[in-house]
């Protein structure tokens, strides 16, 4: 499936859904559970309605992604972002796909 398959338009906003982490990332760069079911029962779930910034995230998020999912999720990025500065988000894009799949690669085994 291609990137331009995933890309769905929502109350005005660009996202995909990543199934792998139960998330949705938006053209805004914000990932929030896709699962939102349930109100919030402490501080900490509620901050998480609100969204966190894709630089935010934990390697562990980025492991536990699919390697479709990964890959998805960094062409959207690069397609999102306006002010791309190419050393550092090279650095970063780098690191992340060091990261992602290892989920994947675990199941093999």
């Amino acid at each position: 499936m291609s990137l331009s398959d995933k890309k769905v338009w929502l109350n005005g906003i660009d996202y995909i859904e990543l199934d792998s982490v139960g998330s949705t990332l938006t053209s805004e760069l914000k990932v929030f559970p896709i699962d939102i079911s349930e109100a919030p029962e402490t501080a900490s779930e509620a901050e998480e309605m609100l969204g966190v910034h894709i630089y935010d995230l934990t390697d562990e998020w980025w492991s536990n992604l699919s390697f479709v999912d990964g890959c998805d999720a960094l062409e959207f990025i690069e397609l999102n972002t306006h002010e791309i500065i190419a050393g550092p988000f090279s650095i970063w894009k780098e690191k992340k796909l060091d990261l992602i799949g290892c989920v994947d690669m675990l199941e093999v085994i």
